[in-house]
């Protein structure tokens, strides 16, 4: 039987949109800024962490996130001050603790006379119990497997909140809570929300 060829790789513009399309599903915020602080790429998780820190979390639940979007002043000061510092290689942390919002910038200088650019990863969870430990690299794989709804859940199962309490907080019904509940088990493969706290959490 005739061996088939190796699918050759995709070409530049092929891969560029495999892999947007990849990051749209990480679920951690990511924005990439230019030398000018311009907004190059964002994905979702970035939109709403950035409308929640320009307007606060009532009024960012109420907009249409990518279209209003706008990187926050405190962001914008830490990358001017990156810039500043010429060469540095320590990334910047911003935080606002009261709303759980996180920021980690680093400054990306490309070489060959390119430009430099900022990679910010955001982190929006709300301030509860163990909020100031990061997700381990297994929990980020495990929330992968979630839709964007479903880790918010997830996310607040994690810190401890009860069925009511995330209903009222994602403004949402405690039927749907529970229906995403459900999903969650089955996706992640665990009989209630204890271990998914557990695997969240290692």
């Amino acid at each position: 039987m005739a061996r088939r060829p190796p699918t050759p790789p995709p070409n530049g513009p092929a891969l560029l949109a495999h892999t947007m399309a990849m990051l749209e599903e990480v679920p951690v915020g990511l924005l990439l800024l230019d030398a000018e602080l311009r907004p190059l790429w964002f994905n979702n998780e970035a939109a709403r962490a950035c409308a929640v820190w320009n307007h606060g979390e009532r009024r960012a639940a109420a907009l249409r996130v990518r279209s209003a979007f706008r990187v926050p002043g405190p962001l914008l000061d830490a990358c001017h001050a990156l810039l500043a510092t010429g060469a540095s290689t320590q990334p910047a942390v911003v935080s606002d603790h009261a709303r759980g919002l996180h920021a980690r910038i680093r400054r990306h200088t490309p070489g060959a006379g390119l430009p430099p650019a900022f990679h910010l990863q955001l982190d929006y969870r709300r301030p509860r119990g163990d909020r100031h430990r990061p997700l381990s690299p297994g929990a980020v794989a495990l929330l992968a497997r979630l839709s964007e709804r479903e880790r918010e859940v997830a996310m607040r199962v994690r810190e401890g909140l009860r069925t009511t309490e995330i209903a009222a907080e994602l403004r949402r019904s405690p039927l749907t809570i529970k229906t995403q509940l459900a999903a969650i088990f089955a996706k992640l493969d665990v009989r209630g929300r204890t271990r998914v706290a557990a695997l969240l959490s290692r």
